[in-house]
């Protein structure tokens, strides 16, 4: 084992001293607290390239806040968001799509009216003070007889003998006065001085094709007299008016005879 010389364990005790340090054999020597505390403050500022400089203040902890709870999403919106889209093509097809529908109503076939015959006919028939009173709304009868289901056209075969009828009256009570030997107990009122030639045409039109069934393509003279403009008078004479004076008024408007 190797003796340390004492003049190196005299150096080592001499700088232990100036440090404040104390020796294994020698107490610490006290030091005044100010100069302890200042020992570290001479210590940095020994240090070479470190500046003093103030203490930084302590950050607090932060809370975060809690992460948000999504609702799962409903199926239906899910659908909603992944559906696709109306193409961009389609857009002026949509605006078109009006337009379209009212050109394709245009086109479309308008309910069937009643002819200007028919119409006229059946407004003096339904009207006021008109036929329907006696022979019932529909031709089934009444005070009046019927003239529904061909029983007009059995009355009168000739369309012509019905006009005479409508503008004459029956004649008088107890008498014949069709074909089926029918006698008016109560009397046809004569319309001609009531209604105008084109109305008595018209309505014997209505009785005989709109109530009594008889085709159109029989009453085709009638039609066509009833269309003829300045052919037919404003009135029929009552006592005058026959076939043959029916037949001068076809024959005058280039219509032959049925």
């Amino acid at each position: 084992m190797v003796e340390v010389p004492e003049y190196l364990l005299q150096r080592s005790r001499d700088r232990r001293r100036d440090l404040g340090a104390t020796t294994v054999d020698e107490p610490a020597a006290e030091v005044p607290p100010s100069e302890t505390a200042a020992a570290p403050a001479v210590v940095q500022a020994q240090v070479p390239g470190v500046a003093a400089g103030p203490s930084l203040p302590e950050i607090p902890d932060l809370e975060l806040p809690p992460e948000p709870q999504y609702e799962p999403v409903k199926p239906w919106v899910q659908a909603a968001l992944t559906r696709k889209k109306i193409p961009v093509w389609a857009v002026p097809v949509l605006i078109f799509l009006p337009f379209w529908a009212i050109i394709f109503a245009g086109t479309l076939e308008s309910p069937e009216r009643d002819s200007e015959i028919i119409a006229l006919g059946r407004e003096v028939y339904e009207g006021n003070g008109g036929c329907a009173g006696c022979h019932g709304a529909e031709g089934g009868g009444g005070i009046g007889p019927a003239l529904a289901d061909g029983a007009v056209l059995n009355s009168f075969v000739d369309w012509r003998d019905h006009v005479i009828w409508v503008v004459n009256g029956s004649p008088p009570e107890g008498q014949v006065y069709n074909d089926e030997g029918d006698v008016s107990t109560e009397g046809m009122p004569s319309n001609g001085d009531k209604l105008s030639a084109r109305q008595i045409l018209a309505v014997v039109y209505f009785e005989r094709v709109g109530l009594g069934g008889a085709a159109e393509a029989d009453l085709h003279d009638l039609e066509e007299l009833f269309e003829a403009e300045g052919a037919v008078p404003n009135q029929f004479d009552i006592g005058q008016t026959f076939p043959s004076t029916l037949n001068s008024l076809l024959a005058s408007a280039g219509i032959g005879a049925g």
